[in-house]
């Protein structure tokens, strides 16, 4: 009785589950470079947005102090995390300070800058590259 329905269901399932009638699916090797360039994919994406958010000229400022209300140590530190070459970079501190010039800063540098003296009652720290073309203002 080869001829019954149920022998040419039997026969659609295991066509159609790509196996000989186990009902568990394989992964083959199209399914693995799948689901290695879909992991690549998404590491890029989150690289590139990672660096892409931090790219640029950062400033972060640190303070050091002894007892409660006094400082004593004030930095800045001047990051370059960008593929681009910063050109007469330079850092005042308030309005007061006198400019600071750093010079050249090349790509993903870093630079550490205290204020010139003892005057630390400073709002905030001015940081410009390329002449002015690109100014950065941390206040405090």
């Amino acid at each position: 009785m080869s001829g019954r329905w149920d022998d040419e269901e039997k026969r659609y399932d295991q066509y159609r589950e790509g196996g000989s009638g186990g009902g568990k699916r394989r992964i083959g090797a199209r399914g693995i470079r799948r689901i290695i360039l879909i992991g690549f994919a998404v590491l890029g994406v989150i690289m590139i947005s990672f660096f892409a958010s931090r790219a640029g000229l950062h400033v972060a400022l640190h303070e050091r102090g002894e007892a409660i209300g006094t400082v004593q140590v004030v930095t800045a530190q001047i990051s370059n995390n960008s593929f681009d070459t910063l050109r007469n970079v330079t850092v005042q501190f308030g309005d007061n300070n006198p400019v600071q010039r750093i010079g050249d800063m090349g790509p993903f540098s870093g630079v550490l800058v205290s204020p010139e003296g003892d005057d630390y009652e400073f709002d905030r720290v001015i940081v410009t590259a390329n002449d002015g073309a690109l100014t950065v203002v941390k206040q405090r």
